[in-house]
């Protein structure tokens, strides 16, 4: 039954038969047909996180209903279906029964010609299904809706003026319901039921489903089952003037994304995520933790190196190659060692990071022109940064020798290499690190919080919403992006904030430039997430697939290990085509290099193109049925 209903609705095709509605075959992508038709789940589908008067809100924008019309229609919904005192209960709070009313007049809130029901009274105690069914006999007999259920309770069966017995996917039977009981010549509509049931077993087959909407008769009688407008059911299938449906493809056309629509879903979004802490603390602090523990957790420089010298010689000359480490602020002395055992024991339990041993007789080699040998220990656990200890110690040994061997007959060269360095003269990792770390923390956590934000709705059945309501593709995407691209974009200044301030990183460069190349670069990283989120179904995937396609690219073809221009093959590729490969030049070019506005703009141009391309993809990708 509900496979029914959800191929009437335009949810899921039909695998064989026709269905018409409204005098033409379903079309997920038909927003006028939309507009027209009410539809209400089996599952309790509006927004639990949501009152009862914004989720009539809601869908008063999403229908397009003005502010007036809205004011007035709500209000004679809330008083006719016993909603009063309830409008400020969020409706995950409410009762079944109440929760079954409120989606009934959501689901009327736009006066449908046709209402479409599943199960609509599955689990609700007698009263309540009375009370409900009462508003549905208003509708039908004094509103002129034409009501189509399902249910499984004969005695709702017995109220509708036609219906119809499936089994399997097929249908048994029909009619009116006392012309089926009469057919068999049973007491009750459950025995003629049974007896239905039974000859279908018998005979191993119902008829196929295709034969009540063919004729355009039997389409009739089963699309109004409880009276009212049938005529809206009963034409036959692909009625429809070429020139309706070039009216209807310029209204499309003309009409990509409704404003009014999106910024409906953008408040729905804004209302969940304010009443949902812990995506909202994780949405404006996570990436100032993560900026903190990155900034000072990820760093090249090599400061504080602590070394312990083995003294043998016990020279002024060797005291004095002993304090020349100790001199430099990039050295930390540590108590000397008593033997080159000593030295080994405590490089194993890195109390140092390097071992320095003086041999015996150094000053005198030294003094008499020999030159006498010094082995300095190196902790090679970490190649880079052994790499780094090895050169700081090869520079301030050739300096210490320089300054102690003195040949007379020996002339000092007159030219030498002082190297500067010309955006960082410090040489500071910091200095490099930060705003790389700006640009992968604007990539991650907005791109993940956009995909768990549709995919979300996948999983708790709300995105029937989207579905059965006349929102494009692109409305919904971008309502639901808009709010995390404001919140990514509040992160953007908080983290520019945390490296002058926090790191001491100056923004030497155009702030303006770096801002609206930042806004069009979470706009892409949040289009990623729209992107996943279009072929995920859980949350957990989600997250899973978001977080590789971010991260990997980022830190690996992006520029923040090396040059884009020095991989080749694939590597090559993705890093030219992925967003943080231009945002990473900018940050980086405004903080250290101090490019000024004119000088961004090539980055700037690059991240405009992804947005538009990342959002289509998105929307092509993003069914607006069920799979």
């Amino acid at each position: 039954k509900s496979t029914t209903m959800k191929m009437l609705t335009g949810l899921s095709d039909a695998t064989s038969g026709t269905v018409t509605l409204l005098g033409k075959a379903p079309d997920p992508r038909d927003m006028e047909t939309r507009r027209r038709v009410g539809y209400m789940a089996q599952a309790f589908s509006l927004y639990g996180e949501l009152t009862v008067a914004e989720n009539l809100h809601l869908h008063a924008r999403l229908f397009g209903l003005s502010t007036e019309e809205e004011k007035t229609r709500s209000a004679e919904l809330i008083a006719g279906y016993d909603l009063a005192g309830e409008e400020n209960r969020l409706a995950s709070a409410l009762p079944l029964g109440v929760r079954q009313r409120l989606s009934l007049a959501v689901a009327v809130l736009h006066r449908p010609e046709i209402l479409i029901l599943d199960e609509p009274t599955s689990g609700v105690d007698p009263v309540a299904r009375d009370l409900f069914w009462d508003k549905l006999i208003q509708l039908s007999r004094e509103e002129g809706v034409t009501v189509f259920l399902s249910t499984h309770y004969m005695g709702e069966a017995a109220r509708c003026d036609r219906i119809a017995f499936m089994h399997a996917g097929r249908i048994l039977a029909e009619g009116a319901p006392e012309a089926l009981r009469k057919a068999k010549g049973e007491a009750t509509l459950d025995g003629a039921f049974i007896a239905y049931m039974s000859e279908a077993r018998a005979e191993g087959a119902g008829a196929p489903a295709s034969a009540v909407a063919d004729p355009p008769e039997a389409a009739a009688s089963v699309a109004d089952p409880v009276a009212g407008a049938g005529e809206a059911a009963s034409a036959p299938a692909g009625v429809s003037s070429k020139g309706d449906r070039a009216e209807a493809i310029r209204r499309r056309a003309g009409r990509l994304v409704s404003t009014t629509r999106a910024a409906a879903w953008f408040g729905r979004e804004a209302r969940e995520l304010t009443r949902d802490r812990i995506r909202l603390v994780v949405a404006f602090l996570g990436t100032a933790i993560l900026m903190v523990i990155l900034g000072f957790g990820i760093t090249t420089d090599v400061d504080g190196l602590r070394f312990a010298v083995h003294d043998r010689d016990r020279s002024p000359e060797s005291m004095a190659y002993a304090d020349a480490f100790g001199a430099n602020r990039t050295f930390e002395a540590r108590p000397p060692a008593g033997s080159d055992d000593e030295i080994t024991r405590r490089l194993q339990s890195n109390d140092i990071a390097l071992g320095v041993i003086i041999p015996e007789n150094y000053g005198r080699d030294l003094k008499e022109g020999r030159v006498p040998e010094i082995l300095v220990v190196i902790d090679g656990g970490m190649p880079f940064r052994a790499e780094t200890i090895l050169s700081y110690v090869t520079a301030i040994h050739t300096k210490i020798i320089d300054e102690l061997v003195v040949e007379p007959s020996r002339t000092r060269a007159t030219l030498s290499l002082e190297p500067r360095y010309r955006y960082n003269p410090e040489f500071k990792s910091v200095n490099a690190m930060v705003p790389a770390t700006i640009a992968l923390l604007l990539l991650l956590i907005p791109a993940i919080l956009t995909s768990l934000a549709v995919v979300r709705e996948k999983e708790l059945g709300t995105i029937a919403n989207f579905s059965t309501t006349p929102t494009t593709r692109l409305e919904f995407l971008i309502g639901k992006q808009a709010l995390y691209i404001l919140i990514a974009f509040v992160n953007f200044l908080l983290l520019c904030a945390m490296g002058v301030f926090l790191f001491g990183v100056p923004l030497k460069g155009s702030f303006l430039g770096l801002a609206l190349a930042a806004f069009l670069y979470v706009m892409a990283s949040t289009a990623i997430g729209l992107l996943v989120s279009s072929f995920t179904s859980s949350q957990a995937a989600a997250l899973f697939v978001t977080a590789i396609v971010t991260m990997m690219p980022a830190t690996q073809f992006s520029g923040l290990l090396q040059p884009v221009a020095s991989l080749v093959g694939g590597a090559r590729v993705i890093g030219t085509i992925f967003p943080a490969t231009y945002f990473i030049k900018a940050s980086v070019g405004a903080f250290t290099k101090g490019l000024d506005f004119r000088d961004l703009l090539p980055f700037i141009a690059t991240l405009a193109i992804f947005w538009p391309v990342l959002v289509t993809i998105a929307a092509l990708l993003l069914p607006k049925q069920e799979r």
